[in-house]
């Protein structure tokens, strides 16, 4: 009796714990969306971001915005939003 108790749980087990494995939800974001949000990050300045220094503080922003900016120009893209902004921030910041 006792085996064919053992055999009927584990049967009708099988089912139940098959569903906990199955992914039936996504999270909306596909891998364009995330590379697009990263790249967007990195032009706003919050990446990179040293460990330390989290969230970024206004002088880190500024500086990785005016790197994202170099290094986008130098490929042909077309940064003069992006590369005005630090200049601002800059020149306040040497007074």
């Amino acid at each position: 009796m006792k085996l064919l108790t053992a055999v009927a749980l584990a049967a009708l087990s099988l089912p139940f714990g098959a569903n906990a494995f199955a992914q039936t939800s996504t999270s909306g974001l596909t891998r364009a969306d995330v590379h697009a949000q990263l790249i967007e990050a990195e032009a706003d300045g919050l990446v990179p971001a040293p460990k330390n220094d989290y969230p970024p503080s206004a002088q880190t922003v500024a500086r990785n915005r005016e790197l994202y900016a170099i290094r986008h120009q130098e490929s042909g893209g077309t940064t003069s939003a992006v590369a005005s902004a630090p200049r601002t921030s800059d020149s306040s910041a040497a007074d």
